[in-house]
């Protein structure tokens, strides 16, 4: 069985992709080095904005998951939404990383892993 890669790593590994394809990508709350959580902040530039929560797959593998999903909408939301719901996450779980991305392909650089 592997290791599961320790949350500082696995967010470094992302912040190095989103610069090969240029991909601005920023932490904004550093969490628990060895298992916090990880929040990803979506822009893409259109007036659309998401927030994604890494997630265990009933398989074993993660996944990233809509925090903010409703009917039709994908997880798509307006930016006061995302940063609402943003900081009420955050005073749930102080251990979490929370990442801002800007991107016009609302590309999410943990997927390119």
């Amino acid at each position: 069985m592997m290791a599961r890669m320790k949350t500082e790593m696995l967010v470094g590994a992302a912040l190095r992709i989103a610069s090969g394809e240029l991909i601005d990508c920023v932490v904004l709350r550093r969490g628990n080095a060895e298992a916090g959580a990880i929040l990803v902040h979506i822009d893409d530039l259109d007036g659309r904005h998401r927030l994604l929560a890494r997630a265990l797959e009933f398989d074993g593998s993660y996944g990233w998951r809509p925090v903010l999903a409703g009917p039709g909408n994908d997880g798509w939301a307006s930016g006061e939404a995302v940063e609402t719901r943003l900081r009420r996450e955050m005073d749930i779980d102080p251990d979490a990383w929370v990442l801002a991305i800007q991107d016009a392909r609302a590309r999410n650089p943990f997927d390119l892993l």
